[in-house]
């Protein structure tokens, strides 16, 4: 059983941001077999902080989701937050107990840091979505990548440090993709999900003629609880700031200044696409949305 605490960028709802991290959510929510959500943080990366974290309290009011949200920093190199507090307190309180789940940008990390020189040693793990291992370019246009390269410095310090560490790349999401056909076999069209996210089918299509969407953030949320769905890869990546200021996590050369993370990749699309879908229905059902 999986104990998380998720630091994310939500902006489900907020016109022309991404619905991913709401989905990551709402995912684990429907799996409570395999985790308990404890706390989530709030960061900077979709949208500005001060956006993210209304937004994600408005929608929690709207469930009647009672978890504990903690501020996040609003820019790189802020250490001082309610959630850089929060983690180091909850880490150190229980070392090796919570795992940090990060589909936003970095900087609360770090900011645990500041205030506990000992939280990298004492996650579980920190497992994130976001990164690029080569030009992101869907259907001719390239797509930004928006988590790591926020706060490349933070992401180093990460990237760097002793907790076991998996991302869940850009490239290796792209097989979790959904089309809107494909959701409404487990959704209709008038269902509370569908009605939230329809807005961001509609802007994919605008901006990359892309049919449908990949659930980004969602893939780091089933990486962390259902590894099974996955086919394992260590992949050294470069220790630069330079290459994680646009989000390339660049294959280490010999000699090159490394570390080892976890990239695991989608063993089965269809197989997986089913398990996103159900573990939704699921969550949804928890929440009372019809």
């Amino acid at each position: 059983m999986k104990r998380i605490v998720l630091d994310f960028d939500n902006t489900m709802g907020v016109p022309g941001c991404d619905v991913d991290d709401a989905l990551a959510l709402i995912y684990l929510l429907g799996n409570p077999q395999a985790c308990t959500v404890e706390a989530v943080c709030t960061s900077y990366g979709n949208s500005d902080l001060a956006t993210v974290d209304a937004n994600t309290r408005r929608l929690f009011a709207e469930w009647g989701l009672d978890l504990p949200i903690h501020r996040g920093a609003e820019g790189p190199g802020q250490t001082e937050s309610d959630a850089a507090r929060f983690l180091a307190e909850a880490c150190a309180a229980e070392p090796g107990c919570l795992s940090i789940l990060v589909t936003g940008s970095t900087t609360n990390l770090l900011g645990a840091v500041a205030h506990d020189p000992r939280f990298f040693e004492n996650v579980a793990e920190i497992v994130f979505m976001g990164g690029v291992t080569r030009s992101l370019v869907i259907n001719g246009r390239i797509m930004n990548e928006l988590n790591l390269s926020c706060d490349p410095a933070a992401t180093l310090a990460v990237l760097a440090s002793s907790a076991p560490k998996t991302i869940a790349t850009s490239q290796n999401c792209l097989a979790a993709h959904v089309t809107r056909e494909a959701f409404e076999t487990a959704f209709t069209p008038d269902s509370w999900l569908a009605r939230a996210i329809d807005y961001w089918f509609d802007d994919m299509g605008r901006r990359y003629a892309w049919d449908g969407f990949a659930v980004w953030d969602q893939v780091a949320a089933a990486a962390l609880i259902k590894p099974d769905l996955f086919d394992p890869e260590t992949y050294p990546v470069v220790l630069d700031e330079r290459f994680l200021s646009v989000g390339l996590l660049e294959r280490a050369w010999d000699g090159a200044p490394q570390a080892n993370i976890q990239a695991p990749r989608i063993k089965d699309a269809a197989v997986y696409l089913q398990d996103a879908l159900a573990g939704w229905k699921r969550g949804c059902e928890r929440l009372g949305l019809a």
